[in-house]
């Protein structure tokens, strides 16, 4: 609504300052003849001139704002089809590493610390095949929903990373904040009834945490966030597990290992958000 505003805004301007100029380059030519002597009579002369001018002006300064508000219109889509997703209106990957890499450089200013959050919907493809591919769309878009009303406006960032997964950075976050947000967000999802058609369906997610500190590499903080996810799939899914901030730092473009659970704190509702520790296993593959 803001940026709507502002275009007509920009709009009404735009109209003020077109009419403007027509009447001042028209009364300017008046003042012209006038000077050559060709009026007779000085007030009607320049009432009609007016009269003309204004008939002139108007229409064209209504036209060529409507034209520069259907092209700043046109220029802001084209922006936001650039960077966020088509179906659910979050941030596009693309846009996402852009705005982490951002937020990078500011920690790097303010010496805090932020958590990458990878989420998977668990069991998604089940979805598709009982409900079709529309059906999954539109649980899609509620989980969106649902996660943008969980997180804090202009100082988190969320995207969709690809099929049904996202992505969350939380700004100037600790470990416990991270975890406390993430098993908030859960719940809603777990607790969420999505209506489609005459059905009702319900998804659960789990969640892959890794802090990054202003030294630690993205890909890096991504990577163990991965391995976080993997992790929570492999122990049953609908859960929290947090990878060593430590372990993401080293590893900058190589893959982490995946870590055995050891367990942690207790999240909203009980829920138990777990710590990885260090036994080297293989990558993950893709987990549903």
């Amino acid at each position: 609504m803001g940026v709507f505003r502002r275009e007509i805004w920009s709009a009404v301007n735009f109209f003020i300052l077109v009419a403007a100029t027509a009447l001042s380059l028209s009364f300017t030519v008046s003042l012209f003849f006038y000077q050559l002597g060709l009026p007779a009579d000085l007030g009607a002369y320049i009432r009609l001139n007016l009269f003309v001018s204004g008939c002139v002006a108007l229409p064209t300064a209504i036209i060529a704002s409507l034209h520069d508000f259907h092209m700043r219109a046109y220029q802001h889509k084209l922006e936001e089809m650039a960077w966020t997703d088509s179906l659910t209106g979050l941030l596009n990957r693309r846009f996402f590493i852009h705005a982490a890499e951002e937020e990078r450089a500011r920690m790097r200013r303010t010496k805090t610390s932020a958590a990458v959050v990878l989420i998977d919907l668990d069991h998604f493809k089940e979805v598709n095949d009982l409900y079709g591919h529309a059906a999954g769309d539109l649980a899609l878009k509620e989980i969106a929903a649902i996660a943008h009303s969980e997180l804090r406006g202009p100082f988190d960032r969320l995207g969709r990373w690809g099929g049904e997964e996202f992505v969350v950075l939380l700004s100037g976050v600790t470990e416990d904040h991270a975890v406390v947000v993430c098993d908030r967000l859960r719940a809603r999802i777990q607790d969420e009834v999505i209506q489609i058609g005459d059905r009702e369906v319900s998804v659960t997610a789990s969640f892959g945490v890794c802090m990054m500190h202003p030294a630690t590499p993205l890909n890096a903080a991504i990577e163990g966030a991965d391995t976080a996810l993997y992790e929570a799939k492999r122990e049953g899914r609908n859960r929290v597990i947090v990878a060593p901030a430590s372990e993401a730092a080293l590893q900058i473009v190589t893959a982490l290992p995946v870590r055995s659970v050891k367990p942690g704190r207790a999240g909203k509702g009980g829920r138990a958000a777990e710590r990885v520790s260090d036994d080297p296993a293989p990558r993950r593959a893709k987990a549903s």
